[in-house]
């Protein structure tokens, strides 16, 4: 069973895509266990830089509530010419309405809330991890492949890795693009399927992005009904 103290190791491999990392992986007992095991420590460390975060940016700004209020002057002040009173109104009860969820989402502001962010990130990491692995293996056995669900689970779970880069996020203002980290994670899950399930580049190719463009297939065809249903409710009489 490999020991937490060997992850940061991992990490770096996988982040330069040595196969080391998935070769372990591979040749361990229980590879879905230590590829949750991976994910959950990924997930805790960086919801922790974002909690200390939180706390860094509510020091360094005024109070949520007189933040709301200077921007709700500045949007009186700055009010488009022609708008009523009646929609200024909707306007700013639409931000008081936005803004606890704008506060939450930047872990800005006070309370025991935004601990839940400890719970929530690596349990959303874990539900991508497992979803993407999942379906990974569905389709590494349709073209031939060889290794285990097991194994499956745990070499995608090294391309979790380029998201321990998230702990930049705690730092107030600054940002990561989350595109990036995903295609750098397909990359270093095509390159674990490939030792996984011995397949050849452009099958462990397809494996690696099969999940991501069901995603894209699913993603667009709900947007077209959403579409269509807004259209077809406009339609009414």
């Amino acid at each position: 069973m490999l020991q937490p103290q060997s992850y940061p190791k991992m990490i770096g491999q996988s982040l330069v895509f040595e196969p080391e990392p998935a070769v372990v992986m591979v040749d361990d007992d229980n590879p879905w266990i230590e590829g949750l095991f991976f994910t959950l420590v990924i997930g805790f460390v960086v919801a922790t830089a974002q909690v200390i975060g939180g706390y860094l940016l509510t020091a360094s700004l005024p109070a949520p509530t007189a933040m709301l209020e200077t921007i709700l002057q500045v949007v009186r002040q700055n009010r488009p010419i022609g708008m009523s009173p009646t929609e200024l109104m909707a306007l700013e009860d639409g931000i008081r309405l936005w803004w606890p969820w704008i506060t939450g989402l930047n872990h800005y502001g006070s309370g025991w809330a935004r601990l839940l962010t400890l719970v929530v990130t690596p349990l959303t990491f874990i539900v991508q991890w497992a979803l993407y692995g999942l379906l990974c293996h569905i389709m590494a056995k349709a073209l031939g492949g060889t290794g285990s669900i097991s194994q499956t689970l745990g070499v995608t779970a090294l391309g979790m890795a380029p998201r321990i880069l998230l702990v930049v996020t705690g730092v107030p203002f600054a940002s990561v693009g989350y595109l990036l980290l995903q295609v750098w994670g397909v990359l270093i899950a095509y390159r674990g399927l490939e030792v996984a399930h011995d397949l050849g580049v452009r099958k462990a190719a397809t494996v690696a992005l099969f999940p991501v463009f069901l995603l894209a297939v699913v993603s667009i065809a709900v947007a077209g009904f959403g579409i269509a249903f807004v259209a077809w409710v406009g339609g009414m009489p």
